[in-house]
């Protein structure tokens, strides 16, 4: 068995851009696929990797954004008339992902709402969120079974909540799943008003594999990627932000959501990780920065090797000893 990181998407900001998929990342582990994050153009970059929807076991989130979020729809219904097996549907899609926070978070002169969506819930959870998906598309989950051999729209998916608190520090890692093969453990990380935001670390047979989610340096996510073989980390060039427009509040709101590609060596270092995998670029435009800049300034202070992640990059992991 090996276990093989595909980066199906690399941008970071909701807005599309030409040349990169919004984020998103999957680690397969042996027949077995896990999604990390929905951004724009996953199903279509999952396809294009030659991974099996029949395959997909569970998709985690880091958090409730847009941009790793937007095409959870369609990585769970694009895929639907082939989750069948010989015996009937197969098990459903898991869902895991931060649960509603305890408060919606308060805004500021400055930042703030102007018309609050749903009111009765302004802030939903993975489980709501995943319940409104079905919802929303319920007129072809019952349509479409009338037109064409599908498996049970009941057996589709199924959400999970994981029960981490905001704003948490030192924080002892959940365990989000597990079985003989695969863990995965999350602890919390800081981006913004965006609570909870969730990082996962991924424990196979072969290695481990941490995946930051959106945050500034954040001690509880180092400490979650001690000695891992490789942390995927988002980056962001707050200085390139600076000179494009972003200055003042804006600027510091940014710092606050997201790490500097001049600190996410020293993360990697802390963490004593192999190799330090850059994705969530911000900015997101292929041609504002080369990949040869971004992997330099991000591999200061790191003594491992730092890989400037683009869209379809593979690492596979295996079982100390093979080759």
């Amino acid at each position: 068995m090996t276990t093989e990181l595909v980066l199906l998407g690399t941008a970071g900001a909701p807005l599309p851009v030409a040349g990169r998929a919004g984020t998103s990342s999957a680690l397969v582990v042996g027949e077995r696929v896990f999604i990390i994050d929905c951004g724009r153009g996953s199903p279509s970059a999952f396809a294009d990797a030659r991974l099996d929807f029949a395959r997909l076991e569970a998709v985690f989130l880091t958090h409730l954004h847009a941009d790793h979020t937007g095409d959870l729809p369609g990585m769970l219904l694009y895929g639907w008339g082939v989750r069948a097996g010989k015996h009937g549907p197969l098990a459903p899609i898991r869902v895991y992902g931060p649960t509603r926070p305890e408060q919606a978070p308060a805004g500021d002169a400055t930042f703030k709402r102007e018309t609050t969506i749903r009111p009765e819930l302004p802030t939903p959870g993975t489980a709501d969120l995943v319940d409104n998906i079905l919802a929303g598309y319920a007129y072809h989950l019952n349509v479409m079974p009338l037109d064409a051999r599908m498996p049970d729209a009941g057996a589709l998916v199924r959400a999970i909540d994981v029960p981490i608190p905001a704003g948490t520090t030192g924080s002892t890692p959940v365990v989000v799943f597990g079985d003989g093969a695969v863990r995965v453990t999350a602890v919390p990380v800081t981006h913004g008003r965006a609570t909870p935001a969730l990082a996962y670390r991924f424990d196979t047979t072969d290695g481990s594999v941490v995946f930051s989610g959106d945050t500034t340096v954040n001690d509880d996510l180092i400490a979650l990627a001690q000695d891992a073989d490789i942390l995927v980390h988002q980056v962001a060039d707050l200085g390139y932000l600076e000179r494009h427009g972003y200055t003042g509040a804006a600027l510091d709101r940014l710092a606050a959501l997201h790490t500097d590609v001049t600190r996410v060596g020293s993360v990697a270092e802390r963490a004593r990780v192999r190799e330090l995998i850059l994705n969530h670029y911000l900015p997101a435009e292929p041609d504002a920065i080369t990949e040869a800049e971004w992997a330099r300034r991000a591999g200061q202070g790191f003594a491992g090797r730092t890989t400037a992640g683009s869209d379809g990059l593979r690492r596979t992991l295996r079982r100390s000893g093979e080759t």
